[in-house]
Parts: structure tokens; C-alpha cells; sequence
């Protein structure tokens, strides 16, 4: 039987965690809203839900508060810029080169604030004559948007210059896919690197000490999952890689994210089976379209579990974000409630594709 004063205590513990999410852009979160959504996992399930996402959240939900700390940090620190940051900083030239996504711009603007605070400058009028760059986004995730923008800038970059690649977050994989792709190019260019991150997950599959992500392991008897991992099979079929499917016994050997071994087999069973059920709800979900999160390699899904107050990435597992209650009841999006709304492409208006979401 489900407690229902700790089942109380840790919804209101997540709402107040998550409550400067997107506000003022949708209603505000409530212990309602909360319990709505886990109300859609298995009741024996629900709790143990509450309690280890309520345990992360608390560790890793990035609050606005929370960024402009990190930011300040960032941009204030000696390791990163020397002796005198405040020599420095005026000379770099901050970079806004995104070309999809808002998250830069958003981070630039918090940048803005503590520039002016620190050091009397607005970003707007660094780098006039720059001796070097700084490329800020909140989340390194597969390393794929960060190389595309800097390799389509690196023409532009002036040589002999440094520059800084800092991140409120970053994935193991996607620091080592930028470094591995972009490094030689910038090298050519004489530019050097330097990389800064305040989170550091890891989620190399073949380090089996830890794993800062979601990614279940093998469940049986449930059609939907079946159906989804027939698919990636089916897929891969005549290639010559094996897809990352099911997470093997024993790894992590050292549980980081959860408070045990079997609440993360908990967690990530609900949130596979969740999952899959969203997947098979569009009648073409997009290629990349994974139970546990966006990824364009073969596997049940990214995993991510990395959130800020301004979006969460399509990274992260479906059971999360995906789905809008407003459509009209036959509409795939009214089919799931979300707890982290997504925010909606702007320069999108065909609802009937479900590629309609930006980060």
C-alpha cells in the first residue's frame, strides 16, 4: 500500500523543485499537475517513481538561480581565464552562432547580466579586437549542434586565438565526439581549446564503473517493447554494428544516480514501457523517435536527465515531456500527460508532425 504522507511530502518536494520551470510560459507546476503524471505508471510503481525522481532532481534540475550561479562562477574563475578574468573577458567575444534552438541565446542573456555585474561590459561590446571566443550552451549532449554550429564559424575564427567551450552540463559521449571531430579542424587554425563543464555524465557504455543515465535492462512479456526493439533489430539487419539495446547485468558496478541498483531497474522499466507506448501512438514517429529520449543511433534512446527551468531536451526519456494535453482526445499528443511540458517550435505550425519541439 502506497504511503500516502510520503507519496504527499515528495510531491510537494518535486514541485517545489521544479517550480520555476518555464514560468510564465505555462501554468504553473502544482502538486496536481505532479501526481497527475505519475499517476500514469503502475501504482506499485509510483512511489518509488516520486522518490528517486524527486532524489535527482534535487541533484541535477538546473533552476534560474541555479544557472546564474554557475554561469558566475564560470566566467569569473581564474582557472579558466588566468590570474585576471577581468582582463580578459572584455577582449573575448562571445559567440552566438546557434542555428537552431534557443538555449544559447537564453544563456548568452544570463551571460549579459553577470558581464555588466562583474565587470562593467555589456557581451555586446567584448571582443571588439578579440583575442579569443567563448561558446556557452547549457547541455553537451551528443556533440552533434556544438560541432555543426563551430565547424560552419571556424572560417570566420581568427588564428592564433583560444577558444572556450563551457557548458552547464555535458555527456561523456558527446564531449568525446566534439573533441574527436573539432579539435583537429581548430588545430589547423591554430586555435586552441578549452574545455569547462559544471556536470560531467557519463554515458560511455563501455565504462562499466558508472552510468549517469537511463538505459534499462532486458524486460520480457511486454508487446509495445517487444515491438519497438523487433524494429531496431529489423533496422540493423545486414549492418555491420551491433544496437546498443538492453543494459547488461552488473553494469553500473557503482550506483550514482539512483539510490540503488533495483530503483533504477524500477524507474527505467516504467519509463521503457511508457515509452514505447508513446512511440507507437504516431502513426510515423520520426527515426530518432526512442523510448527513453531522442538518438539517432540504434538503441531504446539517449536517456538524458539533465533538465533546466527554461526547456527539457527531447534527450530525455518520453515518459518526461512528450505529449499536450489540449489536443482533442484522438490526437496522439492528448494520449500522455507530460510533467515537463516541451517547449514548441516557433517556426513550426503542422501539429500533425511530431517533430514540432526545439531545444
Amino acid at each position: 500500500m502506497v504511503n500516502d504522507h510520503s507519496r504527499n511530502t515528495l510531491i510537494e518536494s518535486i514541485t517545489n523543485t521544479i517550480a520555476d520551470y518555464r514560468l510564465g510560459e505555462i501554468s504553473p507546476i502544482t502538486p496536481d499537475h505532479v501526481d497527475r503524471w505519475v499517476c500514469q505508471f503502475e501504482i506499485e510503481d509510483q512511489l518509488i517513481i516520486l522518490s528517486e525522481l524527486n532524489s535527482i532532481l534535487k541533484s541535477y534540475y538546473i533552476s534560474k538561480p541555479i544557472a546564474q550561479y554557475i554561469l558566475t562562477r564560470a566566467l569569473t574563475s581564474k582557472k579558466i581565464f588566468g590570474a585576471n578574468p577581468a582582463q580578459i573577458i572584455p577582449k573575448l567575444k562571445f559567440l552566438q552562432i546557434q542555428r537552431k534552438g534557443n538555449s544559447q541565446k537564453s544563456i548568452l542573456s544570463l551571460a549579459d547580466e553577470i558581464t555588466k555585474s562583474e565587470y562593467g561590459i555589456s557581451i555586446d561590446n567584448c571582443g571588439q579586437s578579440p583575442i579569443g571566443y567563448v561558446y556557452l550552451d547549457d547541455c553537451l549532449f551528443s556533440g552533434n549542434t556544438a560541432y555543426h554550429d563551430l565547424e560552419a564559424w571556424l572560417a570566420d575564427a581568427i588564428p592564433r586565438t583560444t577558444l572556450y567551450l563551457i557548458f552547464l552540463a555535458a555527456h561523456t559521449n558527446g564531449l568525446h565526439y566534439l573533441q574527436n571531430k573539432f579539435n583537429p579542424e581548430a588545430e589547423k587554425k591554430h586555435i586552441s581549446l578549452i574545455y569547462k563543464q559544471w556536470y560531467l555524465f557519463n554515458n560511455r557504455t563501455y565504462n562499466k564503473d558508472k552510468y549517469d543515465c537511463l538505459w534499462a535492462r532486458q524486460i520480457t512479456n511486454d508487446e509495445l517493447v517487444d515491438r519497438f526493439i523487433s524494429r531496431v533489430q529489423e533496422r540493423c539487419q545486414g549492418q555491420n554494428f551491433t544496437p546498443r539495446i538492453f543494459r547488461p547485468d552488473g553494469t553500473p558496478e557503482q550506483e550514482t544516480l539512483f539510490s540503488s541498483p533495483e530503483a533504477r531497474d524500477i524507474v527505467e522499466r516504467a519509463f521503457l514501457k511508457a515509452g514505447a507506448y508513446i512511440v507507437s501512438l504516431p502513426k510515423k514517429p520520426k527515426f530518432e523517435m526512442r523510448p527513453m529520449g531522442y538518438e539517432y543511433l540504434e538503441s531504446l534512446g539517449f536517456g538524458a536527465m539533465f533538465i533546466t527551468y527554461r526547456n527539457i531536451a527531447n534527450n530525455c526519456p518520453l515518459a518526461l515531456w512528450w505529449g499536450d494535453s489540449s489536443f482533442p482526445p484522438n490526437h496522439p499528443f492528448s494520449k500522455w500527460y507530460p510533467l515537463f511540458p516541451r517547449k514548441v517550435n516557433e517556426s513550426s505550425s503542422n501539429f500533425g508532425n511530431l517533430d514540432i519541439v526545439d531545444f
